[in-house]
């Protein structure tokens, strides 16, 4: 066999420089269109676990005013309801935190509850009272 009828035959393995520029050039384009999509439903999820401890927080002040028959202080902060209210037995092996107990109100929780608008502290999961739409 002589050299030209060898590399007729013979089978180059491996992909060209050209294919790979392609496909990372594919991948490239389709990671720029989805990861913001992905980062969005990141950020939602945070939000409804906010909500839902919101809603813990108010269900359990809510009880405790339908045992007792009283009225709650929507001024009062998480924390302080827990230690003055009696609360806490309603939120026991409740996990609260995305909320910061010593900042965030019960008048807060209703309002994340009645769909205001609310944003969490720079850089954490925790929600920040200040950003709360009155």
């Amino acid at each position: 066999m002589n050299r030209l009828s060898f590399k007729k035959y013979y089978k180059k393995k491996g992909f060209t420089l050209i294919e790979l520029i392609a496909v990372i050039g594919i991948i490239a384009i389709l990671a720029t269109v989805l990861l913001p999509k992905v980062s969005g439903y990141i950020k939602e999820a945070k939000k409804t676990k906010v909500i839902d401890q919101c809603r813990k927080v108010v269900m359990a002040v809510e009880s405790y005013d339908l045992r007792n028959e009283c009225v709650y202080e929507r001024g009062k902060t998480i924390s302080n309801a827990k230690k003055e209210r009696g609360i806490e037995k309603y939120l026991k092996d409740v996990s609260l935190n995305n909320l910061n107990i010593d900042k965030t109100t019960i008048g807060d929780c209703y309002k994340v509850l009645n769909g205001k608008e609310f944003d969490f502290e720079e850089n954490t999961e925790i929600l920040d009272v200040s950003n709360i739409e009155k």
